[in-house]
């Protein structure tokens, strides 16, 4: 149960992500890491969630090539991006450093997933991309997170977006 401003929702929502990190290469010294991550999220809510707390899909550490919140259950002509009552989203990306000091890396990914009213994989989308990860010693261990993103399966009202921006951390 969720109460602010003196309104109260009831709902029930269940969300299981699961993360896995391969070491590829690196340097003797163990700098220069490459690494292929993974990852995977599959979401259910209970139809009486509200609108606000539905799932959306679109941006970073999601559908990167979609806007976001661009990728959802889209309702009344396709104008309104009602979200959905299940998620499932994947990802794989590949990181190699290009500096010696590990401040720089080029970044290559594959993002899949959907958004639907019910537990299906009816309208899967796909982006395909490459990026950059930058890591200003004087910000701290806060990188900068610049992806460009293509999709390369979509809905037929999904938002799409080149660029996604990211400060913060990453995986």
């Amino acid at each position: 149960m969720s109460s602010s401003f003196g309104g109260t929702a009831c709902f029930t929502q269940a969300v299981v992500e699961a993360n896995k990190f391969f070491t590829v290469y690196e340097r003797a010294d163990g700098s220069g890491r490459q690494v292929l991550s993974l990852r995977s999220v599959m979401g259910w809510s209970s139809p009486e969630t509200p609108v606000y707390e539905r799932f959306y899909a679109g941006g970073y550490r999601s559908l990167r090539g979609f806007a976001f919140r661009g990728v959802g259950s889209f309702e009344q002509f396709g104008q309104f991006n009602a979200g959905g009552d299940f998620e499932f989203l994947n990802s794989a990306e590949y990181q190699i450093p290009i500096l010696a000091n590990d401040q720089l890396w080029a970044v290559a990914f594959c993002d899949t997933g959907t958004v639907n009213q019910s537990v299906s994989l009816k309208d899967y989308r796909a982006a395909v991309g490459a990026g950059l990860r930058i890591v200003v010693p004087m910000l701290g261990p806060v990188p900068i997170a610049l992806d460009f993103g293509i999709p390369i399966a979509k809905g037929p009202n999904d938002k799409t977006q080149l660029v996604s921006f990211w400060v913060g951390f990453f995986h």
